[in-house]
């Protein structure tokens, strides 16, 4: 990978010169550190102006990987490092726009930061839901330290995009309906936008970062998949939540369970009260298991074996109030629990979608709930409707039939075969070869919360063991990490995580230091800083029965 330049490591100087001599402004100036004030102009001058000189920039096609038109720079702003609301010191932040093949195509919208004091390396950021909305890049990497710089202002050049269309609601699926916007969406504008932004850090600093990472959650983590699949020699390295990566296959799954609670006049709808219900029995038959009552459930395996649905079932099976589940409400539990089998192959030949932790403290109650009522509306209403209908829907609505006027519930995939295979050959990321990222150096860490209610933690660990099974697990601990946190939810749950991702993936990509005793935060509000390890998959955090609960030190990590 190239080195910075000296004229780009002698503006680093200049302005870390700048820095120190800002903080000694109350003073009286003396005649050394008068001397000095022209250094403070010329360092602030020089990255205004290499700043400013990137506005209107044009990127032409031939820089970027895939078919495009080009691009162009619309703005480029220097942010002072006292600026109000900024806490990443100083940066030019650029924004502009990547020009479709098809000019009936959306632009796919991008920003780029870029700190006047580099460290030579660069993070691309992924989005969340069906995006839209241009990703900053400003905050921290999803789920990092609570406190501490973020990456911006640790020094790395932060991007990332709005995947190739605009929308007010990340549940808006109608970019689909234009190919090149669907191709966009389904992985190309992570290249393009890659492409773009290498192009102007070069411009920016006279050489191409000698460290790329991608970071992202939900479909940032579908993202980060294709990024490292796709585009191995891209990326030195990966951060991965609650991927979506078999995001086709998701919404079939959440389609067909959508069907089994919408059955029969809502038959097998759980009212906030049932659901409410079902969690509090869960967490009372499980809460222990694991050597500590503290609201979360580690040892999920034992948890299966200890908690009986059977004993919530209303006398005679019917609904007779919030008190019990009826033989309809149980049987909609169990579908969920259960692996969604479809009639024929998609991507890389999978045929199904793991069961969801509906069983072991699933998270149904925050973001993606059982809804409000039990008869559907059509299109969904997000909160109102079935979290998984809510999601499902504009993937069959707009990707797979493009009809849309269709009531998703009455959708049979086997009628929509060849379309459905063929979103999902564009879509998704579920390859297990991850051969050529791993032969130069790339590394990969992969995080899931035990409680999701969007991306069911199985299927992210159906994943990692087919990984497993294909290279062994010596290969895979070469260059990948898995862990599982208990009671963490889609950023919700009863233990929100916490932890430095971005510097245990940097240590492991420059230092070879692989990550090793590493701890989880709680986020929460009512947390009080407790940790707890983070255990690499299939371990789970067991209190070892002496010492505060609230510290990791007194947890191991435990398989039984």
């Amino acid at each position: 990978m190239n080195k910075r330049t000296a004229s780009s490591m002698t503006l680093a100087t200049m302005m870390a010169a700048s820095v120190w001599i800002a903080g000694c402004a109350s003073h009286a100036p003396s005649a050394a550190n008068a001397s000095s004030a022209p250094a403070v102009s010329t360092a602030l001058s020089a990255s205004a102006a290499a700043c400013s000189g990137l506005a209107g920039k044009a990127i032409p096609a031939s820089a970027i990987g895939l078919p495009t038109t080009g691009a162009t720079v619309s703005s480029a702003t220097l942010v002072g490092a006292n600026d109000a609301g900024n806490a990443n010191g100083e940066f030019c932040k650029v924004t502009g726009a990547i020009h479709p093949v098809d000019p009936s195509a959306p632009h796919i919208q991008f920003e780029l930061n870029l700190p006047t004091t580099w460290n030579g390396k660069a993070l691309q950021r992924g989005g969340g839901g069906y995006n839209g909305t241009v990703v900053t890049a400003l905050d921290q990497v999803p789920f990092g330290p609570m406190s501490g710089p973020t990456p911006l202002a640790q020094g790395y050049a932060t991007f990332g995009s709005d995947s190739g269309h605009q929308s007010p609601s990340n549940v808006d699926g109608k970019f689909a309906l234009n190919e090149e916007a669907l191709d966009n969406f389904g992985g190309s504008q992570i290249k393009k936008t890659h492409d773009v932004a290498v192009y102007l850090i070069d411009a920016r600093y006279g050489s191409a970062p000698k460290r790329m990472y991608f970071a992202g959650n939900s479909q940032g983590g579908h993202e980060a998949f294709l990024a490292i699949q796709r585009w191995p020699a891209d990326y030195d390295g990966a951060i991965a939540t609650h991927p979506v990566y078999d995001f086709t296959i998701l919404q079939l799954d959440g389609n067909a369970l959508s069907k089994k609670v919408y059955a029969h006049q809502g038959a097998g709808w759980l009212n906030p009260n049932k659901v409410a219900l079902l969690q509090r029995e869960v967490l009372a038959a499980c809460d222990g298991l694991d050597g500590v009552e503290d609201g979360v459930i580690s040892n999920v395996a034992a948890c299966r074996k200890t908690f009986k649905i059977a004993a919530l079932r209303c006398e005679g099976g019917k609904d007779t109030g919030d008190t019990c589940l009826s033989d309809a409400q149980i049987a909609a539990v169990k579908a969920i629990d259960s692996r969604v089998t479809f009639g024929f192959p998609l991507a890389n030949g999978v045929r199904s979608f793991a069961r969801w932790p509906i069983l072991e403290g699933g998270d149904w109650s925050s973001i993606f709930t059982f809804g409000k009522r039990a008869e559907p509306s059509s299109p969904p209403t997000p909160m109102t409707d079935f979290g998984l209908y809510v999601l499902s829907d504009p993937a069959v609505r707009y990707f797979i039939t493009r009809d849309t006027n269709i009531d998703s519930l009455t959708f049979d995939p086997n009628q929509w075969k060849a379309r459905t295979q063929h979103i999902s050959k564009v879509i998704d990321a579920n390859d297990v070869d991850l051969s050529a990222f791993a032969s130069h150096g790339g590394k990969l860490l992969l995080m899931h919360g035990s409680v999701d209610t969007a991306v069911s933690p199985y299927n992210t660990i159906d994943y990692y063991e087919r990984l497993v099974a294909r290279v062994g697990k010596r290969k895979a601990d070469a260059f990948m990490r898995f862990y599982i946190v208990p009671g963490f939810g889609h950023g919700t749950g009863t233990y929100i995580a916490s932890w430095d991702s971005l510097g245990a993936l940097d240590q492991w990509v420059e230092h070879g230091v692989a990550p090793k005793d590493l701890v989880v935060a709680d986020a929460g509000a009512n947390a009080h800083g407790r940790t707890r390890p983070l255990c690499e998959y299939p371990s789970w955090p067991k209190y070892t029965g002496s010492g505060d609960v609230n510290v990791a030190s007194n947890f191991k990590c435990a398989t039984h």
